[in-house]
């Protein structure tokens, strides 16, 4: 899927800052708990998504925007956060994710405003991501959001 960034009014409903590598650990634990229980969730161990989050911080699958991936937290634990890297030289979410306990609040919507506003102040002039055939929550999350579909991938 595809958004046309576009400038975003500015908006602090939650607290939140930069991701970072040093997030690895926390965003692990974070994710397992989001796609737990989704068309999303493979069984992973804790121990793979800390290792997957990892990954993703580190940049394997593109480099992190650090400045345009954010993190909200409340009493010192994350409860959401968007993972926004440069992959294929255009910026992907590569990662969105909301704690179960904050699910519903608009914190989703939230965090990827904030980086697609972050990503058109930078000069980016679209952001994609991928979405698991299924996600239907999430599917309409991201077309009120303006996404719009460009492929489909097997």
């Amino acid at each position: 899927m595809r958004l046309a960034l576009s400038e975003q009014a500015p908006d602090d409903t939650w607290p939140c800052r930069a991701a970072a590598p040093a997030d690895a650990p926390a965003l692990g634990a974070l994710m397992l708990a989001a796609y737990q229980g989704t068309i999303d969730y493979d069984g992973e161990t804790p121990a793979q998504a800390e290792q997957a989050a990892d990954q993703m911080l580190a940049g394997q699958y593109g480099a992190l925007l650090a400045d345009c991936s954010f993190v909200a937290e409340r009493d010192g634990q994350p409860i959401g956060a968007s993972i926004i890297t440069l992959w294929n030289g255009a910026p992907l979410v590569c990662d969105i994710m909301v704690h179960p306990a904050w699910k519903g609040r608009g914190l989703g919507t939230f965090l990827l405003r904030r980086s697609a506003g972050a990503l058109f102040a930078r000069g980016h002039q679209d952001l994609r991501l991928f979405v698991t055939v299924g996600n239907d929550n999430a599917l309409h999350i991201y077309q009120k959001l303006g996404f719009q579909v460009e492929e489909r991938e097997g």
